[in-house]
């Protein structure tokens, strides 16, 4: 950020993590007063993530079919799979490179156990999810998760000694599915035709 954000607009809690400490900062402080569907996005109107009906983002978020994030509860709005599909983190099978070259992937079993609140039995094999961390999700999916678990993750975002800034990103974009309650594996590319309508 060049010039922080003053009130009424949202004002990140930290800078660490490129669009989580927005995101993480947005379910906080509205979790009490959220709308019906809240619509994750980067900034600015062109975007490469933006990949079924062109790079503008005001074309994709007029062609999103509320009806699907009410029968879903979460749903990426990148419809290209790669990168992130079919797996992209392997958090119990992490590779000798990774592990030499201490890269996240070396330890994502601890951050997901962290992150979660969870035993080593509960986190995921496998994890996959197209990448880039635009998505719409539904009220309820949100509530699903209590609002000290987004205060919990925000501070890790903030704190956390074994990430950057960008890694902190990265690992939230591999992460947002399983925030939200879906599985693991989320790579289904079939799905966007019932999310998003073309013209």
């Amino acid at each position: 950020m060049d010039t922080p954000p003053e009130m009424p607009f949202l004002v990140p809690r930290t800078s660490r993590g490129r669009e989580v400490a927005a995101y993480l900062t947005y379910l906080v402080d509205f979790y009490d007063r959220l709308p019906a569907y809240t619509v994750f996005i980067h900034s600015g109107e062109n975007q490469w993530h933006n990949d079924l009906l062109g790079s503008k983002t005001s074309s994709l978020l007029e062609s999103l079919r509320l009806a699907a994030v009410d029968s879903l509860g979460y749903v990426n709005l990148r419809c290209t799979e790669f990168p992130g599909c079919p797996t992209s983190v392997h958090p119990l099978e992490p590779t000798d490179t990774d592990i030499k070259n201490k890269d996240v992937r070396a330890y994502f079993a601890e951050l997901y156990m962290e992150l979660f609140q969870v035993g080593m039995e509960d986190v995921p094999r496998h994890i996959g999810a197209a990448c880039c961390a635009q998505f719409a999700v539904s009220r309820e999916r949100i509530r699903q998760r209590p609002k000290g678990d987004y205060e919990r993750m925000l501070r890790w975002a903030a704190e956390t000694k074994v990430a950057n800034g960008f890694v902190v990103g990265w690992v939230f974009e591999y992460l947002w599915h399983l925030v939200f309650g879906m599985d693991a594996i989320q790579c289904v590319y079939t799905q966007c035709s019932t999310v998003i309508t073309r013209g």
